[in-house]
C-alpha cells in the first residue's frame, strides 16, 4: 500500500481518565451544566488538577471570571490548552448554562479535528458536530446535563483515528444526510464538501456558471470544456475544497456535459438535465484526488465522471444505444416513471473475478444480486478502450453488456460502481427500513467500510490465492474488526508474480486447504494423500512463492493450517503425508484432530522462547482451539530458520515462529473459527481474534 501521511487524530487528554472525572464533581448528572463546570471536567479528567491552583495564581483573560472563583484555574487552564474560548470580548460567562454547540466545540478541539474544517462559527462547528454523531442536527441551542456531556464525550472518543470522507458539492437542495449516516455506520467521519470551481469560466452571485461560458443545452461550451479538461489544478480551488480530507465519496446526480468526453452533438436524454456547474467541480475534484492519490468510491454519475476524466467515450442515452443495434434494454437500468411502487430497476451484476483488485473483495464473489440502478447514462466495455481504467463488472441484456464497475489500479483506492449500494444502506441505516433494503447489506456497507479503511491508510491484509473469496467471508470480517483492510492475492505463477503483488500488501495471511504436493519436498507421493488433483498444484505454486517472497521481504503473515505446512515446506522442510497413519491411531482416535463433519477440539501448550505466541495467547497454553488436518509439519524435518513454539497432542508441531522476521508465524490450527464469537464459538473468541490482531499491529 502506497503510505500516505494520515493525520493521527488523537486527543490531548485521555479517554479513561475524562470519563472517570465526571463522578468527582458533584453536581447532579441530570443538572444543567455551566460553562465553569464544563472547563473543570476537562481539566480535572485530564489529570490535570495539579496545575489549577498555579493557573488560578495568573491573571484571567477574562473579566468575568472572579479572582479566587471556585473554578478560576480551571478556566485559565483549559483556556490556555485551547480547549474553550470566550463568549465575546473578554467574557466568558461562567455562570451560563453550556449549549450543545458549546459542549460540542469543545469536544470537537478536545479530538483535534483539523482547523481547516472548522473555519467559521457557528456554521462548520455545528455542521461537523452532526456529522461526527456528537449532536443533533438541531439541538445547538439546548442546554446540555452531566449526562448528556458524558455522552457526548464518549463520541469525541470514538473520533479518534476516524478519517474525515468528503462527499461531493451538490448544487441543489439534496439532503445528504442519509449518506452521513452510512458513512459514519462505516467508521468515517462525513463532510460535505463545499464547490470547486475554476478561473477558466465565471460565476454569478449564487455560484452558478454564467450563461456566457454555456450552450442553450446547459452544457459547456466546448472552447471552456477543452480548458477544464487540461486540468490545471491551479487554476482551481480544489486543493483548499480538500484541505484535511482523507477521502472522497463522489454522488451521482445528473447528466454530464457532452463537450467533457469530446461528443458535443447531445443526443435524446428523455429529459435529463444538464449541470455544468457541478459538472467543474467534480471533473477538477476528480482530476485531483487521480494526481494526489486520494482515496475514492464513485457511484453512477461518480463513477460516469471518473471515466470522463480517464478519457473514456460515452454512451449518452442506453435506450437509444440498445435500439440502434436492434436490441431492447428492457428498462433494465432505469425503472420508466409509470412503474407502479417502484423508483429503481433491481438487476444483477457480474463481477469480473481476475481483473478486479478490489470490487472481487468487496462483493466476496463474481455476482451482486439486486443492486439499486437509476441511470440512462453509461459506458460500453469499448469506451474504456486507451484509458487506465480497468473494467471490473458488467451487466448484459440482450447480449449487450454495459459497465457496472471501474476501478483505476495504480491508485491506493479508487473504486467507481454504476449502481447505488448508498441506496439500499441508508434504507436500513437512516430510515430504518432494512426490509427494503434488496441488495445485500452487509456487501453494500462494505464498499463504504472500504473508503473509510484505505482513507484511514489502514494496514492491506492480502488473503492466499483459494479460488473464490466467498471462501473468506469470516476471514474478511475478522480483519476488518481489528482494524485491517482486505484485499485477495491473485495466483501467483512466479516469484517475481508475488514479490509484485507484495509490494500493495502489509501484511499476508496464508489460509487452509488441500493436501500439498509431496514434489515440493522431494518424497515418494503416498496412496493417503486427499484431493490430489491440478486445482491443488496451481495453489501450491502460488502459496509456495507468496511464503518465500513474504519471507524474504519482511512481510508480516500469519499461516493457518495449510499455511503453516507450506511454510514449513517453503523453508526446505518436509511433512508427515498422512497423520492417522504416522501416529497409528484408529479414527476414533484420530478424532482430536480432525472430527467430521465439526472441527475437533483440542488443547496446546506454548513452548518457551516464543517470540510472539505467548504474548497472543496471554500464558503457556490454549484451550480448545479447532483443528482440522490429517497432515502436519514433520518434527524431523523442520524447516530452515523456524522455532518450533507449540505442541499439541501426540506431540504434533501446532505452531512455528521465523523470529529473524517482524512478525511470521504458523499454526496449525485455525483461529478464524472462533474469532467472530457467536454461538459456535468454544476457544475464547478474544483470544482467537488476537491472532489476526498482532499480525494487523504489526503490519503497520
Amino acid at each position: 500500500m502506497k503510505k500516505r501521511l494520515f493525520r493521527k487524530v488523537l486527543s490531548l487528554l485521555t479517554a479513561a481518565a475524562l470519563v472517570s472525572s465526571l463522578s468527582i464533581t458533584g453536581f447532579a448528572a441530570d443538572s444543567a451544566l455551566t460553562r465553569a463546570e464544563m472547563a473543570a471536567l476537562l481539566v480535572e479528567g485530564a489529570g490535570l488538577s495539579g496545575q489549577v491552583a498555579s493557573y488560578a495564581a495568573k491573571t484571567s483573560a477574562f473579566q468575568d471570571v472572579a479572582e479566587g472563583s471556585a473554578y478560576e484555574g480551571h478556566i485559565n487552564l483549559a483556556y490556555e490548552k485551547g480547549l474553550v474560548s470566550g463568549t465575546g470580548g473578554n467574557s466568558f460567562s461562567p455562570d451560563a448554562p453550556a449549549t450543545q454547540l458549546e459542549a460540542a466545540s469543545v469536544l470537537l478541539r478536545y479530538a483535534k479535528v483539523p482547523g481547516a474544517l472548522l473555519e467559521s462559527w457557528p456554521r462548520d462547528y455545528a455542521g461537523m458536530a452532526f456529522n461526527a454523531g456528537l449532536m443533533e442536527k438541531d439541538a445547538s441551542g439546548n442546554s446540555i446535563s452531566k449526562a448528556e456531556f458524558q455522552t457526548m464525550l464518549d463520541k469525541a472518543n470514538a473520533m479518534a483515528g476516524k478519517p474525515f470522507i468528503g462527499i461531493t458539492w451538490k448544487s441543489d437542495a439534496q439532503n445528504y444526510d442519509s449518506f452521513k449516516a452510512v458513512i459514519r455506520a462505516a467508521g468515517g467521519i462525513p463532510v460535505e464538501l463545499d464547490q470547486v470551481t475554476s478561473n477558466v469560466v465565471g460565476y454569478d452571485a449564487n455560484g452558478a456558471v454564467q450563461a456566457e461560458y454555456l450552450e442553450a443545452s446547459g452544457m459547456l461550451k466546448q472552447s471552456y470544456a477543452d480548458q477544464i479538461k487540461a486540468k490545471d489544478l491551479s487554476k482551481s480551488n480544489a486543493s483548499n475544497v480538500m484541505r484535511a480530507i482523507d477521502g472522497v465519496f463522489f454522488t451521482g446526480g445528473e447528466d454530464i456535459s457532452p463537450s467533457l468526453y469530446a461528443q458535443p452533438q447531445k443526443e435524446a436524454n428523455h429529459g435529463e438535465e444538464i449541470n455544468a456547474t457541478r459538472d467543474i467541480s467534480d471533473y477538477t475534484l476528480m482530476a485531483y484526488c487521480f494526481v494526489n492519490d486520494v482515496p475514492t468510491f464513485a457511484a453512477c454519475r461518480g463513477m460516469q465522471m471518473m471515466s470522463v476524466v480517464s478519457g473514456s467515450g460515452f454512451i449518452q442515452d442506453i435506450p437509444d444505444f440498445y435500439k440502434a443495434k436492434g436490441k431492447d434494454d428492457g428498462d433494465t437500468h432505469r425503472m420508466p416513471p409509470d412503474a407502479p411502487n417502484r423508483t429503481y430497476a433491481r438487476h444483477s451484476v457480474d463481477v469480473l473475478t481476475t481483473e478486479s483488485r478490489w470490487l472481487y473483495d468487496v462483493v466476496g464473489g463474481d455476482k451482486l444480486d439486486n443492486v439499486s440502478s437509476w441511470h440512462h447514462q453509461g459506458l460500453e466495455p469499448d469506451s474504456l478502450k486507451g484509458t487506465d481504467l480497468t473494467m471490473v463488472a458488467k451487466s448484459t441484456v440482450d447480449g449487450l453488456d454495459i459497465v457496472e464497475g471501474v476501478e483505476k489500479q495504480g491508485q491506493t483506492f479508487c473504486l467507481g460502481v454504476q449502481f447505488h449500494p448508498e441506496n439500499d444502506c441508508a434504507l436500513a441505516i437512516y430510515q430504518n427500513k432494512p426490509e427494503a433494503a434488496l441488495c445485500d447489506l452487509d456487501i453494500c456497507l462494505t464498499f463504504f467500510e472500504t473508503l473509510v479503511g484505505y482513507a484511514a491508510d489502514k494496514p492491506v491484509i492480502g488473503i492466499s490465492w483459494g479460488g473464490d473469496p466467498a471462501d473468506y467471508v469470516d476471514m474478511q470480517d475478522i480483519v476488518r474488526n481489528v482494524g485491517g483492510v482486505v484485499t485477495h492475492i491473485p495466483q501467483l505463477t512466479s516469484k517475481e508474480d508475488a514479490v509484485n503483488a507484495l509490494k500493495r500488501l502489509d501484511g499476508v495471511i496464508v489460509t487452509g486447504g488441500e493436501d500439498i504436493n509431496p514434489d515440493l519436498y522431494g518424497e515418494e507421493h503416498s496412496p493417503l494423500l486427499e484431493d490430489n488433483n491440478e486445482y491443488r498444484d496451481l495453489r501450491d505454486t502460488s502459496d509456495y512463492n507468496l511464503i518465500q517472497a513474504a519471507v524474504e521481504g519482511d512481510k508480516p503473515m500469519l499461516a493457518i493450517c495449510r499455511g503453516m505446512q507450506m511454510f514449513n515446506v517453503a523453508r526446505g522442510g518436509g511433512l508427515i503425508q498422512d497423520l492417522p497413519t504416522y501416529l497409528e491411531k484408529s479414527d476414533e482416535e484420530y478424532k482430536v484432530h480432525r472430527n467430521r463433519p465439526e472441527w475437533a477440539r483440542h488443547n496446546v501448550g506454548v513452548e518457551n522462547g516464543s517470540k510472539w505466541l505467548e504474548d497472543i495467547v496471554g500464558g503457556a497454553s490454549l484451550k480448545d482451539v479447532a483443528s482440522w488436518h490429517h497432515q502436519v509439519v514433520n518434527p524431523e524435518r523442520v524447516g530452515e530458520g523456524l522455532t518450533v513454539v507449540s505442541y499439541g497432542p501426540d506431540q504434533v508441531i501446532e505452531a512455528v515462529e521465523y523470529q529473524a522476521n517482524t512478525f511470521a508465524l504458523g499454526v496449525q490450527f485455525h483461529p478464524e473459527a472462533d474469532a467472530l464469537g457467536g454461538a459456535d464459538a468454544v476457544c475464547d473468541p478474544a483470544v482467537a481474534a488476537n491472532f489476526f490482531r498482532a499480525l494487523v499491529q504489526h503490519a503497520r
